[in-house]
């Protein structure tokens, strides 16, 4: 699969995701939308398009795609060097594989939620890729902001304490997913 036959735009990976959840090549799939970061909103992601000279990028949260048919657990990473898509299992080795160079509070940390309900009640308005005077951070995308009368806001899938609204998996859960889910 290409990136160019998706919605994409560089550092809006809540709402590329919430694109490519509609997307007509995986109505076959089970979704569930992945939030990775973790207490300190501060994780580290090899294979990332915007390292330099191959080094970790830290994202304070990333959001990525989980799609399972007939026992294959595949992962949509637009943001990824790794194959679109790469199997749950590779994605996970590659992208954290080198956590004995981390600190425990670097490790990641997983929340999903099901790809309907995400289509369903997530909303952006962009306000976090805005500066303090209201300058964009980041270009938005072409599309308009996403909207939902239920408002999953973004604050709240990026909540990783003990207040979260949904179960927190470690990346060692993630690594037998099959045992999670």
């Amino acid at each position: 699969m290409k990136i160019e036959t998706f919605e994409y735009t560089e550092n809006y990976c809540e709402e590329n995701i919430w694109h490519l959840c509609q997307h007509p090549d995986l109505t076959d799939f089970s979704k569930k939308v992945l939030i990775v970061s973790n207490k300190s909103k501060n994780c580290p992601f090899l294979h990332q398009k915007s390292s330099i000279d191959q080094q970790a990028v830290w994202w304070d949260y990333h959001v990525i795609l989980l799609a399972s048919k007939g026992g294959v657990n595949l992962v949509y990473d637009f943001d990824s060097t790794l194959s679109l898509p790469s199997t749950l299992n590779d994605y996970l080795r590659l992208t954290f594989g080198e956590k004995s160079n981390w600190r425990a509070s670097d490790f990641p940390a997983f929340k999903w939620i099901d790809a309907l309900v995400y289509t369903q009640t997530f909303f952006s308005d962009r306000s976090h890729m805005k500066d303090l005077e209201g300058n964009w951070i980041f270009s938005p995308p072409h599309w308009p902001h996403i909207e939902s009368a239920e408002k999953l806001p973004l604050s709240a899938l990026m909540d990783f304490t003990e207040t979260s609204q949904q179960r927190i998996y470690s990346l060692e859960e993630m690594e037998n997913f099959d045992n999670v889910i």
